[in-house]
């Protein structure tokens, strides 16, 4: 490979670090504002539409105003299709069914949205099309709240929510009341509820519905009408703690970030830890498992060097020992209903790889990440998209460069290469620089050493890269799943990724041969 690409590639990652040292907050952390999409800014207008909050009007009007100029819903998925579609609908008034009949909804991790789609659909007047009758929907939401199966505390909010929303439907006030009390109870003193405006629109349009005369009504208003941001939009919840380990996770080895920014990013993954020993993916959540073993393989380095506190690992340690389970494998969130994936399992291993100290058993769920490959013929991700992200991170769980010639899946990504040079999310896309930075991590995790690929997918990088160091980006983190949201923290990260494993394969084939040595006598 040339000088002249080494001299490009170097360039390149010096740029990204100085955009990563530039984008780090006062605290230590990453955290970047989303970037805006129907979902949000649907359901925090139609909650608002008939607040008496003085400033709710006006909300409304700038949030209407982007909805109709604003983005197609999102395509990439059936179920995202038709939520983002109902809820523009909904919004905007436009007076057709809200429409929940794909066949999509019947999976287990996708149902919950048809019954709020339903829920609120009933609660607008809209009809329906597919999902369950009004009664049986009714039924299955009671069903659900009386449930002794643990649920994420914002789902736990969001169930209460459609139940309020339907039983006011049903004319119960008493029911429909109760519900609403028990979200109350659950209401920051900011008005928000765990800082998602998912959940606190649906919060809201439960609140007013159900219990209007209560303090936490009014706040709940008061919240959405000052989170709107001026472009009229309200953005999904931040993740500062699940940027700040991937950012380490990616940048800890460059020397600049070492000097200026680790010190201050392991603070602060030190001090969000949670009490239980695990990390949330913001700031103030319960602790789930894939962001957990996102801290402590960012923190894997550090320690050996002393610079994250024993306890802090251990901690960590124990955590997911705890969570374990019985099948050897791991669920994402400490709740019911969320199957392991291949991305949480991989995370997982890895991270339990790179610490000493514990007894945790691995080998089910090496086994099941082989067996994933070899029944779907890829690894997919839970919570990202794509091809790249998918092959990129389950590698390093199952010592995949030690295959001859390359890992089987890291061949199979390679081969997906657009002719841009770059990689595609998913085939028959185009190009992104955040696929290709993926794929070049997975091709260097794999064992690929092929020029071309090489070369041609560093000089896409390097050509993509923005003046400021950045790269353009589209929507790849799921949440709630199967929306997709862009992060540029995280967009930047898993682009520079791809930089410095170019930049370390590079070296190693310019890297003058050493001679044997002569032998004595």
């Amino acid at each position: 490979m040339s000088s002249a690409l080494l001299a490009g590639v170097h360039g390149a990652v010096e740029r990204a670090t100085e955009y990563a040292l530039a984008t780090q907050l006062g605290n230590g952390s990453w955290c970047a504002v989303p970037d805006p999409r129907i979902t949000e800014t649907a359901l925090c207008t139609l909650a608002l539409a008939r607040s008496p909050h003085p400033g709710a009007g006006r909300a409304v009007e700038r949030g209407s105003a982007w909805l109709a100029a604003g983005p197609d819903p999102q395509r990439h998925h059936p179920v995202a299709h038709a939520v983002e579609s109902a809820l523009r609908s909904l919004a905007l008034g436009t007076g057709e069914p809200v429409d929940v009949s794909h066949a999509g909804f019947a999976d287990r991790a996708l149902s919950a949205r048809a019954r709020l789609l339903q829920a609120v659909a009933l609660h607008a007047g809209r009809p329906t099309r597919g999902g369950a009758e009004p009664a049986a929907l009714r039924a299955q939401l009671a069903t659900a709240v009386a449930s002794p199966e643990r649920l994420k505390r914002w789902t736990q909010v969001e169930v209460w929510a459609a139940h309020a929303l339907v039983e006011s439907h049903f004319g119960d006030r008493a029911s429909a009341r109760h519900a609403a009390l028990a979200i109350a109870d659950r209401q920051s003193p900011a008005g928000d509820f765990f800082a998602n405006p998912v959940t606190t629109a649906l919060a809201a349009l439960a609140l007013r519905a159900a219990a209007p005369d209560t303090a936490a009504a009014g706040r709940c208003d008061a919240y959405l009408v000052d989170s709107q941001r001026p472009d009229g939009t309200w953005r999904f919840a931040t993740s500062d703690v699940w940027d700040t380990a991937l950012t380490m996770r990616v940048f800890g080895g460059a020397a600049a970030f070492g000097r200026s920014a680790l010190p201050g990013a392991v603070a602060f993954l030190v001090a969000a830890q949670n009490a239980d020993g695990g990390w949330p993916y913001r700031s103030g959540v319960e602790s789930d498992n894939d962001t957990t073993a996102a801290a402590l393989i960012a923190l894997g380095g550090v320690h050996a060097a002393g610079l994250a506190p024993d306890a802090t690992i251990r901690a960590g340690l124990r955590h997911l020992a705890g969570q374990q389970l019985p099948d050897g494998l791991w669920r994402t969130w400490q709740s019911a209903g969320d199957p392991p994936v291949d991305d949480v399992i991989a995370h997982v291993v890895t991270a339990l790889d790179r610490h000493a100290g514990h007894r945790i058993p691995l080998a089910a769920a090496r086994d099941w990440l082989a067996e994933r490959l070899a029944t779907q013929g890829r690894w997919r991700a839970g919570w990202y998209r794509g091809l790249p992200y998918a092959t990129a991170e389950v590698l390093p769980a199952l010592g995949a460069a030690a295959h001859e010639g390359g890992h089987p899946a890291a061949l199979a990504l390679a081969a997906t290469r657009n002719a841009d040079g770059g990689w595609p999310v998913e085939a028959g896309d185009p190009s992104t620089p955040a696929a290709t930075g993926l794929a070049l991590a997975a091709l260097e995790r794999g064992g690929v050493h092929a020029h071309a690929y090489w070369a041609q997918g560093l000089e896409y990088l390097v050509k993509s890269q923005r003046r400021d160091g950045s790269w353009p980006g589209v929507p790849l983190m799921y949440g709630p799943r199967p929306l997709l949201t862009h992060f540029p923290t995280q967009n930047h990260a898993l682009t520079a990724d791809g930089l410095f494993a170019g930049l370390r394969r590079l070296r190693a084939a310019t890297a003058p041969a050493v001679a044997p040595a002569r032998e004595a006598g």
